[in-house]
């Protein structure tokens, strides 16, 4: 089990939460939480996590065309996120907050 935490989550089709952490097993997301304190364990990551599924991530384009589709900020996570939703963390170092957009060029890492 890791747990990382960033600036913004960002869930495809849905929006951003902000300042959100995740907990991973083998690459794939089983839990989304809050990170309203300092927890021990979770690796602090500035910028943005995306969450993609298999198909999304074997698609290079197809990551950049995602976080332009959804600027919303969101609440609360959406309700089918458990461990059965098989998304894969991708980080983004150079995440611009202010648009909520990647900076141009910016390369991306597979969390694991």
């Amino acid at each position: 089990m890791k747990r990382f935490a960033s600036h913004f989550l960002f869930l495809p089709a849905y929006g951003y939460l902000k300042q959100y952490a995740i907990e991973t097993e083998e690459g794939m997301v089983v839990r989304l939480f809050p990170l309203t304190e300092e927890i021990e364990n979770v690796e602090w990551l500035p910028g943005a996590i995306v969450l993609l599924t298999q198909n999304e991530l074997k698609e290079p384009d197809t990551i950049f065309s995602l976080t332009n589709a959804s600027r919303n900020l969101l609440i609360t996570p959406p309700s089918f996120i458990d461990g059965s939703c098989g998304l894969m963390p991708v980080y983004f170092p150079n995440f611009d907050t202010t648009t909520l957009l990647p900076a141009a060029g910016t390369r991306h890492k597979l969390l694991r």
